[in-house]
């Protein structure tokens, strides 16, 4: 049986993730097709030689993403995969780990800072009404309710993919707004949303008279102090505030 897959034993550090990434691996790289039963826990326990409560969460996970899927008395079956089920599926629960929320600052960066170009060019009335309104709502918030307060500034940089006009940057921003969510509810702290408050006051009014070198100094260092904050709690060892 494990010669028909890319499963092995597994260190003993983050056995459960890990369990979870290369039964994942099995469905994202096509080595499970859909339709395909998969091993059965004791198999799967037998072959990566890790515990089965290991491996039922990991197949709960897979559940949860809705790419397998469970009947009693047959087994679990891989159904069919698109990037939607994957991608709109991803929650802080099951994948959102502070290396992932790095990467996602990361390519936050590189996606705001290069389409400032685009969204500057010709803001409406009704974009700046908007993200105004988005920014009040911010700055309501920022102080006794984070959940709140990290909401608007997604709408708020959500507006931003909007008002490029280009479909594409638009429809994968949608694709990955669960990402982005997860990402930023376990990255922003208190003192983050005090700063972002600055932040994005000052990214609005640069908006408005198309400053645009300033906006794209402004929005890296933006990231420098999301990616500061992030890295600062990973060396504390403690989860970020949600």
């Amino acid at each position: 049986m494990s010669a028909e897959f890319d499963l092995h034993a597994l260190d003993k550090k983050e056995i459960r993730q890990q369990v979870f990434e290369q039964l994942l691996s099995q469905i994202t790289t096509g080595k499970w097709k859909p339709g395909e039963k998969i091993p059965s826990e004791n198999e799967l326990t037998s072959i990566m030689g890790v515990s089965r409560i290991s491996v039922r969460e990991a197949i709960q996970k897979l559940a949860a993403m809705d790419l397998v899927e469970t009947y009693r008395g047959k087994g679990t079956f891989v159904k069919e995969f698109t990037t939607n089920n994957y991608l709109k599926s991803l929650t802080p629960m099951l994948l959102m780990t502070p290396d992932d929320i790095l990467f996602v600052v990361e390519y936050r960066r590189i996606l705001e800072v290069g389409i400032i170009d685009l969204y500057t060019r010709n803001p409406t009335s009704r974009d700046i009404a908007f993200l105004t309104k988005t920014l009040d709502k911010m700055k309501q918030y920022y102080r006794t309710n984070l959940k709140k307060y990290t909401k608007y500034d997604l709408e708020f940089h959500m507006k931003l993919y909007e008002m490029t006009g280009n479909p594409f940057i638009i429809k994968i921003s949608n694709l990955v707004y669960d990402i982005l969510s997860a990402a930023m509810k376990e990255a922003v702290t208190e003192r983050g949303a005090e700063e972002g408050i600055e932040f994005h006051s000052a990214m609005l009014e640069y908006i408005r008279n198309g400053e645009i070198d300033n906006l794209k100094k402004l929005t890296n260092e933006l990231f420098d102090q999301i990616e500061l904050e992030v890295r600062e709690t990973m060396e504390e060892g403690q989860a970020p505030k949600a």
